[in-house]
């Protein structure tokens, strides 16, 4: 089993992945020898969710792909899926803090496991990935599909040394590309798989044994044009354009030996389990990673929604500082300044409020907490970005009024004002007053919000069923 994410998607719209995994019919329009089924999550959920996110991408898809010989029962499927989220969405709930879909494909005689997840943290709106851009990325999704294969007795997965790599041009744009540009590049560029073939074939009957002697025999294919510690670049024998041969037998300081002994033991197999001290190294790889993850989904989603500094006022900048002696912010600093006056702080330790019980939600706000409508507002355009977005625009997926104890307005109004006065006061009777009163608002915020959010959620869905409806009569 290998973890295959989607390269270059989730900028359409995502009822476009959703409708082709539930097709009949496979990207090349050929009917499906077997039909594609749900098996978890929940599609309507999920484009719900997509279509209310305005940034640049909306979601994320899949596939967990098995090999032919391995055939995982529906039991083992639902546990994978579990565990595919306590890793990648490490510190989140499903249907409280994101949705998904999946759906399983058997039609190319191996089962697909495919997978699509709206990009938005469903309490706050804000971007979640669960596959972030960078090295970490690549670690955590090996180490998942190592303890997966490991656990369930399948081989593991185990990368061709001798395989030259293709640049993210060939691979993004050549393969799907119809412009003369990428035609013409095909026509004057061998491909990578001749040359690698070559090369193994050398490797593996020890006639390379140095990068020299490889350097050497690609001299054979044309002319080297670059050379680093991580690749040779190579200008074929009439060809205009040189390409880059990249990989483990390509890089500075490579054992050829070690690397023929591991192409032998990939294609035959029989070294494709790892030992109990590898299996617990890479369980350990695995659980630093999803702590780490957690901690950060954590942070995410206890973060305040709004401005950082919500008692700063913004003036206009033309506005001259006041001249007044430099006693107070904002001052031009000219005159004397005013006597400074001391102020005696409590010598009591503050005392500590007591917990306030959670105001019990009403019966319109018991529905499951995964109907939650998302609202991104954030103009973040850049790709995958993980990061929390504190910034104005990244508004709560809800807002406006209920009746569950108060307008969501109302309370956000009196515990913005509660936390002001918390800021400003110094008696710790009073303190632990305000503290008690702000988490007895919190609490009903928390549940005006939810009424609200099951509300909204609940309308959209009947004007759809209306739609339909009214469409089924004409």
């Amino acid at each position: 089993m290998i973890n295959a994410v989607m390269p270059n998607c989730g900028t359409g719209p995502i009822e476009d992945a959703i409708n082709y995994l539930k097709s009949d019919f496979d990207h090349e329009g050929t009917l499906r020898k077997n039909k594609p089924r749900d098996f978890a999550g929940d599609a309507e959920q999920c484009i719900f969710v997509g279509n209310s996110i305005d940034r640049k991408h909306k979601y994320v898809s899949g596939t967990l792909v098995f090999r032919e010989a391995e055939q995982p029962t529906d039991e083992q499927l639902k546990v994978i899926v579990d565990q595919f989220r306590k890793t990648f969405m490490a510190g989140l709930e499903y249907g409280e803090h994101f949705v998904d879909y999946w759906n399983v494909h058997t039609d190319k005689g191996k089962i697909e496991l495919n997978y699509v997840i709206p990009l938005a943290e469903l309490t706050t709106g804000r971007q979640l990935n669960p596959f972030p851009p960078g090295q970490t990325t690549y670690e955590f999704k090996d180490a998942f599909d190592a303890v997966i294969n490991q656990s369930l007795g399948y081989n593991q997965v185990v990368a061709d040394p001798t395989k030259a790599s293709n640049s993210k041009f060939e691979t993004k744009l050549l393969e799907k590309s119809t412009s003369k540009v990428a035609d013409g590049f095909r026509k004057v560029k061998p491909t990578k798989d001749e040359v690698s073939d070559c090369v193994a074939h050398q490797i593996i009957n020890g006639k390379i044994n140095s990068r020299q002697e490889l350097c050497d025999f690609l001299e054979n294919f044309g002319e080297i044009t670059r050379i680093n510690d991580k690749f040779i670049s190579i200008k074929p024998y009439g060809s205009e354009k040189a390409f880059r041969l990249k990989g483990p037998a390509y890089e500075h300081g490579a054992d050829f030996k070690k690397i023929a002994k591991a192409y032998q033991s990939a294609k035959s197999g029989s070294q494709n389990k790892l030992s109990d001290k590898e299996f617990s190294a890479v369980k350990m790889k695995l659980a630093r990673l999803i702590k780490s993850r957690k901690d950060f989904n954590q942070s995410l989603i206890s973060k305040p929604v709004g401005r950082r500094n919500k008692n700063r006022i913004y003036g206009p900048k033309d506005k001259k500082p006041v001249n007044d002696g430099g006693g107070s912010i904002g001052g031009s600093g000219g005159g004397t300044a005013p006597a400074s006056v001391k102020v005696e702080e409590p010598k009591s330790q503050p005392i500590k409020a007591e917990p306030v019980k959670p105001v019990e939600k009403p019966v319109e706000a018991t529905a499951p907490r995964s109907d939650v409508e998302p609202a991104s507002t954030s103009n973040d355009k850049s790709p995958s970005n993980n990061q929390a977005d504190d910034s104005p625009g990244a508004a709560p997926i809800i807002s406006g009024g209920s009746n569950s104890g108060g307008s969501v307005g109302s309370l956000s109004a009196e515990l913005n004002r509660l936390t002001t006065e918390i800021a400003n006061t110094r008696d710790p009777k009073k303190l632990a007053e305000l503290e008690a009163k702000a988490a007895g608002v919190r609490a009903k915020l928390s549940s005006a919000s939810m009424a609200e959010q099951v509300k909204k959620l609940r309308d959209s869905f009947n004007q759809q069923e209306a739609l339909n409806h009214k469409k089924f009569k004409k």
